[in-house]
């Protein structure tokens, strides 16, 4: 028994190594539509590759009939068979090739998109195999991380290099139909301090391609770059997100993230490709100053949040997307002797994407309005952005507007802020890139501002 064991460790360690070890990368930052989320251009779903496996298949020889010879002990081809035979009688119980195929199969895809490959029998086929044995979900996990060097010329500005956000991303596929993802930051503060968040938990059941029902926290599908680009530096071309699109503790102006249900899919409209998104969430919390805190418990009132959007992506024009969305929500102010604001967000997209091209647009308008009877005022924000890929040589430019008006209770001090980006990705491996990007901003509350960005972001 002993040298049985000895040889089914000397089978089997090779092959689970290499199982191991031969997880597989995109090369390429352009990603699949993605159902669980409310849009369909999520770069990460490119993430979840297969990754191969090894089976180890033993075929047992027919039950020995009575009075037959059996094999002498003491040789190598002997041990051999003996092991083989303990294999077999160990397998001698209900679905033992079914056991030995569940132990040494591949992973299973834990991509959080249906893909077509799905249809095609695969997972039927898994259940079968499967049958009667207990499925384990499979957790897959990448990070993301960046390092980044920026010189500004306004004062009082610290001038150096820093850490950007490590990012934990993961997807686990839990059935055909059920899947989670979940994503976490580690966030480099000014003063030498780290925030932690839960950015995203999300649970998602996708029947069919026309209702895929999610719960949990997730980015709000509000335009296009919110749910298109995520956390991750690596997968956005520029080192970073445009001024109107900025997150949460960036003084972002928009609702970056909610707590609800989410619900998206395909509209039968033939070469249209039109797809809906509808969300109804706890909105974000309401304050008198700057960045709109996402809530990760109650809402601040009984008002939810809701988000209605539609996307057409024609067949006739591969990389083509148009959409609009609309955002009501209300905020109750920490400063309790003002009244809530009504507040009301519409947004329109247009972009054309290819590998090598990429014609980005967004316009924006935020409505705040209090329920004291004061005049309502209107935010607005815009940007547009192009880059054409050369190779590894990825060069870009883009124009970013924001225009807050003074009037306006909880983004007031904000004003104006608008200018030039420009800037050269160099993409110099598969999972690792530099970025050298300069900025000029002109802002009415405070003083303009020259900038220099170099920034190496990378996935492991």
């Amino acid at each position: 028994m002993r040298f049985a064991a000895r040889v089914l460790s000397l089978v089997l360690l090779p092959a689970a190594a290499a199982a191991q070890g031969s997880v597989q990368y995109p090369a390429t930052q352009q990603g699949m539509p993605n159902a669980g989320e409310t849009r369909p251009a999520t770069e990460e779903v490119e993430a979840e590759r297969r990754a191969p496996g090894r089976i180890l298949v033993v075929d047992c020889p027919a039950p020995a009939q009575p009075g037959a010879d059996t094999p002498t002990a003491g040789t190598e081809s002997d041990s051999t068979l003996a092991l083989v035979a303990a294999l077999c009688a160990r397998g001698a119980k209900p679905t033992p090739a079914a056991t030995i195929r569940h132990l040494f199969s591949p992973p299973l895809d834990v991509s959080n998109t249906p893909r077509d490959d799905d249809a095609s029998g695969e997972h039927d086929a898994h259940a079968s195999t499967d049958a009667g044995l207990r499925v384990e979900p499979q957790f897959r996990i990448h990070l993301f991380g960046d390092v980044k060097f920026s010189a500004v010329d306004s004062t009082g500005a610290r001038n150096g290099f820093s850490l950007g956000q490590f990012d934990l991303f993961g997807r686990s596929q839990l059935s055909d139909r059920l899947s989670v993802l979940t994503e976490a930051t580690l966030t480099a503060l000014p003063r030498n301090t780290f925030n932690a968040r839960l950015e995203r938990l999300l649970l998602t059941f996708s029947p069919n391609d026309y209702v895929v029902a999610s719960a949990g926290r997730y980015h709000t599908s509000i335009g296009y770059y919110n749910t298109a680009y995520h956390h991750g530096s690596w997968f956005q071309t520029a080192v970073g997100r445009p001024l109107v699109f900025a997150i949460d503790g960036d003084i972002g102006l928009l609702p970056s993230h909610t707590l609800g249900v989410s619900a998206t899919g395909n509209i039968p409209s033939g070469a249209l490709g039109l797809r809906y998104v509808a969300e109804l969430g706890s909105g974000r919390a309401g304050q008198s100053s700057a960045a709109p805190t996402p809530q990760p418990a109650l809402a601040d009132n009984n008002t939810p949040s809701v988000n209605l959007g539609l996307v057409a992506r024609p067949e006739r024009w591969d990389g083509l997307q148009l959409g609009a969305t609309l955002y009501r929500n209300r905020l109750t102010l920490q400063d309790t002797s003002k009244r809530a604001i009504d507040e009301t967000i519409g947004g329109a997209h247009a972009l054309y994407k290819t590998d090598a091209v990429e014609l980005l647009g967004e316009w924006l308008a935020i409505r705040h309005h209090a329920r004291d009877g004061s005049p309502a005022n209107v935010s607005r924000g815009w940007y547009a952005q192009a880059s054409h890929r050369f190779g590894v040589i990825r060069p870009y430019v883009r124009y970013d507007d924001v225009d807050v008006p003074r009037s306006n209770q909880v983004f007031g001090f904000l004003g104006r802020r608008r200018g030039p980006t420009g800037g050269v990705r160099y993409d110099f491996d598969a999972l690792a890139a530099f970025k050298l990007q300069a900025s000029h901003l002109t802002q009415t509350t405070r003083a303009n501002l020259n900038r220099v960005d170099a920034q190496v972001s990378f996935m492991f």
